[in-house]
């Protein structure tokens, strides 16, 4: 059974971040209002460019399955940058089957700003501290959902496919 003065400090540490993030979103939207930016994580299509700016070069297979999405959300999203000219889609010369997606000049540049958007507090986490976050985090999400589900199934329903349709906005 875990120890409740350590839930009782993450729980703080909970509420503590909670008010510092809000009072940095407060902060940024005051000066960044008047130039009309919006600060958004990863909307659209700019999972894919952030993780082409990482290894350019990769099949749109190895693509799918390393951000997790189906090849039909890939082949969506890659279609669609390939519109805005920020990727380009070629066959692989040692494997006809396989189509390879780079960054365009103007890919590079949206992928950096992309980049930008990820929250200064996660930038000094490793990728194993990021992993650990990510799967606390869906523990504590599980947890909640259930709570709500158990108060009141038909708002849960809406409420979740609510959440379902942001993330997907968010993250795909």
């Amino acid at each position: 059974m875990p120890n409740l003065v350590k839930q009782k400090n993450a729980a703080g540490k909970l509420i503590e971040f909670n008010m510092v993030k809000h009072t940095a979103d407060e902060i940024y939207h005051r000066t960044h209002a008047d130039k009309g930016e919006h600060q958004s994580l990863f909307q659209g299509q700019g999972k894919i460019l952030l993780a082409l700016s990482q290894t350019d070069g990769l099949s749109q297979k190895d693509l799918a399955t390393s951000l997790n999405l189906t090849a039909q959300s890939t082949a969506e999203f890659v279609n669609k940058l390939v519109k805005k000219h920020l990727v380009t889609k070629e066959k692989s010369t040692t494997d006809r089957r396989k189509t390879i997606i780079r960054l365009t000049d103007a890919g590079r540049k949206s992928a950096g700003k992309e980049s930008a958007k990820v929250p200064a507090y996660l930038k000094g986490l490793s990728d194993t501290e990021l992993d650990q976050l990510a799967t606390i985090l869906t523990k504590m999400n599980d947890s909640l959902y259930d709570e709500i589900s158990t108060a009141n199934p038909t708002w849960y329903s809406n409420f979740r496919n609510s959440i379902t349709d942001r993330l997907r906005d968010w993250f795909l």
